[in-house]
């Protein structure tokens, strides 16, 4: 997989990614590709159309006026010869080039260059072309050009770019560096490396002499669209990815100035070290390959121009032909900036499209290795993609990849998928797998308790198709499961983990499943699925630790299900690391389970279980009946009819916290004010706040809490 192994620090999502758009962003980004498709085709028409004006354009010979221009000009918008004017844009004076670091400018090294001075990098530094270049999007076609002297000794970095730092860390932007193999590459990425494109020379970089450096991009994201030139020859180059889908400019929230071109050098990265530069010229067009050997110096327009009409060769006409159709024909012009708009805005459509990290297979995938005493740098003997034969051989008719390891995985002659999964399956209802360990099935795991049955769940599971709500219902409805969770003296000296299943399961509700059900019983649960993490309530400056600030959800959102809140592995959220919540540092099969004073606190205290109350105690308070009332609570929460002991216990405890709210108006504030939530005003509020309590002290019995 090609993925960069790192945040980056501008919170850029990590490749490779999925984009997933709403229904209503589907439709846009079906219209504007289907207006650029056609815009596309229009294109090929309009040339094809203007084959005649291209006839009219040679037979006037106008393409004779070419013959004064000693390099391309249409479309130049900076130059840099670094002769009489120095460090300035002969285009405009009021630009100036110069040699920076991260923390402020250096003075420029001035030397022979190709023609007149040059510059000298010394590959930590870099020349900054002042914004040239920085509002180019993947959309933009450009040229930029520059003559370049390699030395001997230099091993890799960059020779110029568009971004801010060196290619890690999610790169974004474009660059042409030389790599260690001494090939070169050219990449453009909104998201490194896998949001992008990159290409890669067949042949190394000349060292120890001048030569001309020059990247075409036409405008298209394809890596087909960008061409790499040396001494005005194009390279034979492999593509590497194609898969560029988004723009490369930074979000403005994050990086106010866009980075412009800067050449020799980047931040926390490898330059052109000891290596020479002259002649910069950058277009905002692709040129042709006739003028990228112009700039060269291999050929000139007066070759051509000084011919006439009829004695101009095929190859002449197809020269001056792709000049036209890129630089003189109007109508080309006017729908390659119509093409470029339509690309734009299907860029800025996508911005604000939610993305999903998924895996995805490499093309060639990466040769493994195991490392020596595990450096990373110490290679040892290759390793291939394979399975222990010991378990279930992989059978050869599949592809040794991750679509062929999950048939492996599933295939019913596989001895332990089921298995596992039954198990699993089996301790979510239960409290305990079949087999104890239900991590490790290995020689240091338990035996299973029942092995027969154990077999008998696992082919029925692959029988079904691996219908996995089916096994549930079958385990729920067993006789097994439906007995008597009470045990006499008899059968815990026997049986005391209940290991031979001789009553039944005894556990209290997991993390998530705690406050799931509060909201559920409460009506305040939303059920939507999917969507971004939400951040419940939670004590204050609990993420200071990292210096970050926690911002609770102010809308429905916090009542979204538990398996939806935001987790920081640093700081878990506490209500549910109180009951054991994992922090997700690490794979966790079977919870630890602890009962401490904390989680009775949580219960009667965080606001989500005071809300919770406060909201059952408005239903109650709209029923004619308090008894009634007090049964449907119990019936909400518990999922089971109390005994009449219990109903008197509880109507007795609500007329007393009645009467006694009544006397202390003020007390029930801190029962009524908890969470978004807000109640009925009309509601008598002593009435309320000791309804509140009396669901609170539902909420907080051990039927609540424990499954039985």
């Amino acid at each position: 997989m090609r993925e960069a192994g790192q945040i980056s620090w501008d919170d850029a999502l990590p490749t490779p990614t999925l984009m997933l758009p709403t229904a209503e962003q589907e439709k846009v980004l079906h219209f504007i590709n289907n207006n650029l498709t056609q815009a596309l085709h229009q294109q090929a028409d309009i040339q094809k159309r203007g084959e005649a004006d291209f006839d009219k354009w040679l037979q006037s010979q106008q393409y004779k006026a070419l013959a004064v221009f000693s390099f391309p000009q249409k479309g130049l918008i900076a130059k840099f010869s670094f002769d009489k004017s120095g460090l300035k844009n002969e285009l405009n004076a009021k630009e100036m080039a110069f040699t920076m670091r991260q923390d402020g400018k250096e003075p420029e090294v001035f030397v022979e260059g190709k023609t007149g001075k040059g510059i000298k990098l010394n590959g930590d530094a870099w020349l900054q072309l002042d914004k040239i270049g920085s509002s180019f999007r993947k959309a933009d076609p450009f040229t930029i050009g520059l003559w370049v002297n390699v030395p001997k000794a230099f091993k890799e970095g960059v020779v110029f770019h568009k971004s801010i730092a060196e290619r890690l860390y999610n790169f974004r932007g474009f660059h042409l560096l030389v790599r260690k193999d001494g090939t070169l590459e050219a990449t453009m990425a909104h998201t490194a490396p896998s949001n992008a494109f990159t290409k890669v020379s067949k042949i190394k970089v000349p060292k120890e002499r001048w030569i001309h450096l020059t990247m075409t991009y036409d405008g298209s994201a394809k890596a087909a669209g960008m061409t790499l030139y040396v001494d005005g020859q194009p390279l034979e180059m492999a593509t590497e990815i194609d898969q560029l889908t988004k723009d490369i400019l930074f979000v403005p929230r994050v990086v106010k100035e866009q980075p412009p071109l800067q050449f020799g050098g980047w931040w926390r990265g490898f330059g052109l070290k000891e290596g020479l530069i002259d002649d910069i010229v950058v277009y905002n067009r692709p040129l042709t390959a006739f003028e990228v050997g112009i700039l060269a110096g291999k050929t000139q327009w007066q070759n051509i121009a000084a011919k006439s009409y009829t004695a101009l060769t095929l190859a002449d006409k197809q020269i001056l032909k792709s000049y036209y159709f890129g630089v003189e024909h109007v109508a080309s012009q006017q729908q390659a900036e119509a093409i470029k708009s339509l690309r734009n805005t299907l860029a800025d459509s996508t911005e604000n499209i939610r993305e999903l990290m998924v895996m995805q297979e490499m093309p060639r995938p990466k040769q493994a290795y195991i490392l020596e005493r595990g450096n990373y740098d110490a290679l040892g003997e290759k390793v291939f993609p394979n399975t222990p034969e010991r378990i279930f051989a992989f059978p050869k008719n599949l592809p040794k990849n991750r679509y062929g390891l999950a048939q492996w995985l599933t295939h019913p002659d596989h001895p332990l998928t089921a298995r596992v999964a039954v198990n699993r399956l089996w301790q979510n209802v239960f409290g305990v797998g079949l087999v104890k360990t239900a991590e490790d099935f290995g020689n240091q795991g338990e035996m299973p308790s029942h092995p027969q049955l154990l077999d008998y769940l696992a082919v029925t599971l692959i029988k079904s198709g691996w219908d996995v709500k089916k096994l549930m219902k079958t385990l729920v409805m067993t006789a097994t499961y439906q007995q008597d969770s009470r045990a006499n003296r008899e059968k815990l000296a026997l049986d005391t983990e209940n290991r031979w299943l001789s009553r039944g399961p005894a556990n209290r509700l997991t993390a998530e499943m705690i406050r799931d059900n509060a909201l559920a019983a409460s009506g305040l649960l939303q059920k939507n699925i999917g969507g971004k993490s939400i951040k419940p309530y939670q004590p204050e400056g609990l993420w200071a630790i990292n210096n970050t600030t926690y911002t609770p959800d102010s809308s429905e959102a916090v009542y979204r299900r538990s398996l939806y809140v935001v987790v920081k592995r640093s700081v878990p959220h506490p209500t549910l690391g109180t009951f054991d919540g994992v922090s997700r540092s690490f794979c966790v099969i079977r919870r630890q389970k602890t009962n401490t004073p904390l989680q009775a606190l949580v219960t009667l205290n965080d606001p989500a279980f005071l809300e919770v109350s406060k909201v059952l105690g408005e239903q109650m308070a709209k029923e004619i009946s308090p008894k009634e009332a007090i049964i449907t609570t119990y019936r909400k929460l518990t999922g089971k009819r109390p005994s009449a002991k219990e109903v008197a216990l509880l109507v007795e405890f609500q007329q007393k916290e009645w009467e006694k709210f009544k006397k202390q108006p003020q007390k029930t504030k801190g029962w009524l004010s908890a969470g978004y939530y807000q109640t009925n005003k009309a509601i008598d509020t002593a009435l309320l706040a000791s309804n509140a309590v009396v669901a609170n002290m539902i909420l907080n019995s051990d039927a609540t809490l424990t499954k039985r």
